[in-house]
């Protein structure tokens, strides 16, 4: 007799399943499944895609870094290349050193062609670096033109290291030096723009120093009311400067001579 207990009247039981059947999936796993066999099958269908993305960042990577490692070498070669200079030139004496003798004897007409033959290959190894390098080049030719009593040769060659628009010590030390050779030369005004292109071109302490040159600069020439103006920048863009007891000396000259 069959088994009709807890049946209600009317109600059809639902077949037993056939034994071996393997039982349907929740409803869950089986979307989960098709999501990872979809998943599946875009990555698989886009495989070369991928790997053409990981292939532009594994080339970049590389650029980079043999860029950056070409670029070091070339420095260090530039910067030995100076030192080959130096060893050449004639020797100067420690007195000479700390200013307390002269550097060279004028009468001794050899040494003072060397010495001339290095301002030349101190020039000549500025125009063939870059950067950094070629700013320090520049500037041991315009001493070194100097020496030999050449102060046309001595400005071009700070004009050179300055007009390279070098960032941070490189560029404050040429332009501060390529202006104050302006100055003496009787060219505040160029030696007024390029203060103002080195403050705006610098940063941090690099523009600092170059706002209190101009505005040092300024009223020297007598120009009272342009100091004042680069003094009250200074104070607006720097603020918590360290620099600040020195501005107000500034401001209190400019005052004083206005």
């Amino acid at each position: 007799m069959a088994d009709t207990t807890n049946d209600e009247p009317g109600t059809a039981r639902p077949p037993a399943p056939e034994a071996g059947a393997t039982p349907a999936p929740p409803v869950e796993q089986d979307q989960l499944f098709r999501l990872q066999m979809a998943a599946s099958d875009f990555l698989l269908g886009n495989a070369k895609y991928f790997g053409y993305l990981v292939g532009l960042v594994l080339l970049g990577t590389l650029v980079y870094g043999v860029t950056t490692s070409w670029l070091a070498a070339r420095e260090a070669e530039e910067f030995a290349a100076i030192a080959r200079i130096d060893f050449k030139m004639p020797k100067v004496e420690q007195l000479a050193q700390f200013g307390l003798a002269p550097m060279d004897d004028k009468a001794d007409t050899t040494r003072m062609a060397n010495v001339e033959e290095g301002a030349r290959r101190y020039t000549a190894a500025g125009d063939e670096a870059h950067g950094a390098a070629a700013v320090y080049a520049y500037l041991k030719a315009a001493d070194t033109w100097e020496r030999v009593d050449k102060p046309d040769q001595a400005l071009l060659a700070l004009q050179k290291a300055s007009e390279i628009g070098a960032k941070d010590l490189p560029g404050y030390t040429a332009g501060a030096a390529y202006a104050a050779a302006l100055i003496d030369a009787g060219k505040t005004d160029e030696a007024l723009t390029l203060y103002r292109d080195m403050a705006g071109r610098l940063d941090g302490f690099y523009a600092e120093r170059s706002l209190i040159l101009l505005a040092n600069a300024q009223i020297a020439a007598g120009r009272q009311a342009d100091a004042k103006l680069v003094i009250a920048e200074f104070k607006q863009r720097f603020p918590q400067s360290p620099r600040i007891a020195e501005v107000a000396a500034l401001e209190a000259r400019a005052g004083s001579a206005g």
